[in-house]
């Protein structure tokens, strides 16, 4: 496994992410996507959030994530889950550009949540998620347009929070610390290297040999992350 700058973000990550409106909101969209889909692949899962989500709401799900921190977080999660989610839940070490070779390639589903900004070769990844997946599955890819401005994402989630009355001391202490690791992402030019357009990612899924756009939009995050959803 892998330490980088996720180690530290792991810090503040769960404290602070599951709080964002616009975070809630990209994974309702998720939720309605992989609605009826049994088996999903989290691909670059990291602390777990959408797994656990997918996980309550009775889906197989295959989450793997290449930093320790991270992954040590999605693991705390499965052992807190009753017994029946924890024999639906897999949780392994692994790299969004070659799937561990444990996981089956018949997934009704994969999903690449804020993960191909960090992946060099983001069609070795969008490759891998084609092999996969069945016929008719889909991959879910959201993340930035462009090197995302986190102070626009932070200052509507603020005023957000604020008049939600949601602002609270330890929040505020997450905030903080995500806000100090966020700048070193966005400020190093090493750590950010893959962005996508959604018209330019739909035409890449295209040419990997995926069919059909269900849904493409670039509204999330106050308008700085896209979504697609394609299927196979």
């Amino acid at each position: 496994m892998q330490d980088n700058i996720w180690t530290d973000f792991a810090r503040s990550y769960d404290q602070m992410i599951p709080e964002l409106n616009c975070y809630q909101q990209m994974l309702r969209k998720i939720l309605r996507d992989t609605e009826g889909r049994r088996t999903v692949i989290d691909a670059g899962c990291g602390t777990g959030l959408v797994s656990q989500a997918l996980i309550d709401r009775g889906h197989e799900v295959v989450g793997f994530d290449n930093n320790a921190a991270m992954l040590r977080l999605a693991h705390d999660k499965k052992a807190a889950a009753p017994g029946e989610a924890r024999d639906r839940w897999t949780v392994m070490d692994g790299h969004v550009e070659r799937f561990p070779a444990a996981v089956a390639r018949d997934a009704d589903a994969v999903v690449l949540n804020n993960v191909l900004f960090y992946v060099r070769d983001a069609e070795s990844a969008l490759r891998e998620v084609f092999s996969h997946l069945r016929p008719g599955g889909v991959v879910i890819a959201t993340g930035p347009k462009r090197r995302p401005d986190l102070q626009k994402v932070l200052r509507h989630s603020i005023e957000e929070w604020q008049t939600e009355g949601r602002y609270t001391d330890a929040l505020q202490a997450a905030v903080a610390h995500h806000t100090t690791c966020a700048r070193k992402l966005t400020t190093d030019p090493g750590e950010m290297v893959t962005f996508f357009q959604v018209d330019e990612l739909v035409g890449t899924l295209r040419r990997l040999g995926y069919s059909c756009p269900l849904v493409a939009d670039g509204d999330d995050y106050y308008g700085e992350n896209y979504y697609v959803c394609m299927q196979k």
